[in-house]
Parts: C-alpha cells; sequence; structure tokens
C-alpha cells in the first residue's frame, strides 16, 4: 500500500505541472493570435488620419541655394492611436522656386511620405503640408542659403 500511495502522489504531481504547463501555453497563443489581429488592423489603410498626432519635419533645415544640396521633408500621417494611415496623398505648401526632385506623394504602412526639394534662390520658407483640404497643424521652416 506504501508503494502504492507515493506513486500515485508523484502521479498527481506530474499532473499539475502537465495541467499548468498546458494552461501557459493556451494563454501564450492567445496572446500571440490577438496581437496579430491588432496589428492587422493597424496597417489598415481605413483608418481616419488625427492632424494633431501627424507631423512633419526636414533634415537638413538649411541648405546651400545651387540647386544640389537638398532638404529632405518627411510627413507621417498618424490616426488616433498614433499609427500610420496608408495610401493619402499628401501636398506641400512650396513656392515655385523650390523644386521636388524626388517625392513619394502617397504615403506608405507608416503613413510616411516624402518629399527631397531644392532651390537656386536664397530663402526662408515656412512649410505646411496638406492631406485633402485638410493641413497639419505643425510648420516648419526650411533655409536655402
Amino acid at each position: 500500500m506504501g508503494f502504492c500511495y507515493t506513486y500515485l502522489v508523484k502521479s498527481a504531481k506530474y499532473l499539475i505541472i502537465i495541467g499548468f504547463l498546458s494552461l501557459a501555453l493556451i494563454a501564450s497563443l492567445f496572446v500571440v493570435l490577438r496581437t496579430t489581429t491588432t496589428y492587422q488592423k493597424a496597417a489598415s489603410s481605413s483608418s481616419s488620419i488625427t492632424l494633431e498626432n501627424s507631423y512633419l519635419f526636414a533634415s537638413p533645415i538649411q541648405a546651400k541655394a545651387d540647386g544640389k544640396e537638398m532638404i529632405r521633408l518627411t510627413v507621417f500621417l498618424l490616426d488616433g492611436r498614433g499609427l500610420g494611415v496608408a495610401n493619402q496623398t499628401v501636398e506641400l505648401d512650396l513656392p515655385s522656386s523650390v523644386t521636388i526632385e524626388n517625392q513619394q506623394e502617397i504615403s506608405d504602412t507608416n503613413g510616411k511620405a516624402i518629399f527631397d526639394v531644392s532651390s537656386t534662390t536664397a530663402q526662408s520658407i515656412n512649410i505646411t503640408a496638406k492631406v485633402g483640404s485638410s493641413k497639419l497643424p505643425q510648420k516648419i521652416k526650411i533655409t536655402f542659403y
């Protein structure tokens, strides 16, 4: 009887450990599936843009006015959760003296649109970006010298 009791106690311990590991595996699978579903929703282009979350920046903020040196203007279009909004056309408010050399005016899956600009005229410019008829509230100042 002692041997049988010891065997049952050891078996019960193993069953408890196996049950705990099974629950942990199921919980992990649930977390992975939930994260995957959330990520797929984040990459959707049907999200609406939140202008206050979106932003515009330049790098560098100044360049020579030789028509060769460029300034990269980058716009990030974000939704209310801070996730990128894809497939949106971005327009910049630029004077005719500024030339856009390269552009990706349609936002990618991260909500990013890129413009490389140059000028042969020495000037400082305040730049704004818009999507449709909506302007981003942020403005940046670049200088060609």
